[in-house]
């Protein structure tokens, strides 16, 4: 009994230390090609960070945002500038904290040349947005803290004009 006792408690003292699954890296390539499959829909990217006061006070309306506009052709991918070492160890608990449910991936290139290749005009700042039309083109960039209503207003526009 004893013995049982012992290996359970080994056992659950490893599930607690299993890491947290990593999430999906990428580079401004790849970006590209994962708005590109969406083709169809309007596509938002959202660029941010855990460390970004802004951003951690839009993500719940944005969480809120995708679960109400999803169903209606909107597709949302979030793009986390977080330093990619400890990334899997920040990121996830924070999406969970604020029920996010869209696709989240970490940017695993330099970011002056992330950002040279997916936006020249981008100076690092987030939150940073870029919206698309059903025909994947980018249709507007912005940055700073963005409201559910000022979202939900631009998206609209798109989504309108099929």
């Amino acid at each position: 009994m004893r013995k049982l006792l012992i290996s359970l408690a080994l056992m659950t003292l490893g599930v607690s230390l299993i890491a947290e699954p990593a999430l999906p890296r990428t580079n401004a390539r790849d970006l590209k090609q994962r708005i590109a499959r969406h083709k169809g829909k309007v596509v938002v990217v959202n660029l941010w960070a855990t460390w970004c006061g802004p951003c951690m006070q839009e993500l719940p309306d944005l969480a809120r945002f995708y679960r109400n506009y999803r169903a209606r052709g909107v597709e949302f991918i979030g793009v986390s500038i977080d330093d990619v070492e400890t990334a899997d160890q920040t990121v996830p608990p924070v999406l969970r904290q604020h029920g996010v449910t869209y696709p989240v991936v970490v940017v695993n290139q330099n970011l002056d040349k992330f950002a040279d290749a997916f936006d020249k005009r981008w100076r690092g700042e987030v939150p940073r947005f870029y919206l698309y039309d059903q025909q994947g083109k980018r249709v507007r960039s912005w940055s700073g803290k963005t409201s559910y209503e000022a979202l939900e207003s631009e998206v609209k526009k798109l989504l309108q004009q099929k």
